[in-house]
């Protein structure tokens, strides 16, 4: 169970960095 949180985690910071990176290339 541990494990798939941090999975999740981890996909959310993923997530979440890309779209910070996709909005300061798209200025």
């Amino acid at each position: 169970m541990i494990r798939s949180i941090r999975l999740l985690d981890l996909l959310l910071n993923a997530t979440s960095l890309r779209g910070r990176l996709v909005g300061e290339i798209k200025r």
